[in-house]
């Protein structure tokens, strides 16, 4: 768990194939777990869903997927690193 904001437990989630030693391809989410509707809510990501490594703000829906030059790890930190104020963001538009 990152910590708590806003009464909501926040969590990172980190998925890599074939393994997190050496990933080809990743994911790495910012989320809650959405007692109401029991699902999962994500907030910010960083993945290569598209082809390249890009940076989604989930609460920025219009934002264009800018390429991002970030290991595994170094997404993992970012997103460690600033949770909260992804968390912030999120809370005023939703």
């Amino acid at each position: 768990m990152l910590g708590e904001k806003f009464g909501r437990p926040y969590l990172l989630s980190v998925r890599a194939r074939p393994s997190t030693n050496n990933p080809e391809e990743f994911a790495v989410t910012v989320h809650y777990n959405d007692s109401e509707t029991e699902s999962s809510i994500a907030v910010a990501r960083i993945d290569m869903a598209h082809g390249y490594t890009h940076f989604d703000k989930l609460y920025r829906r219009d934002e264009p997927k800018e390429p991002v030059d970030l290991s595994l790890w170094e997404a993992v930190e970012r997103l460690e690193s600033n949770w909260r104020t992804y968390a912030e963001s999120y809370e005023r538009l939703d």
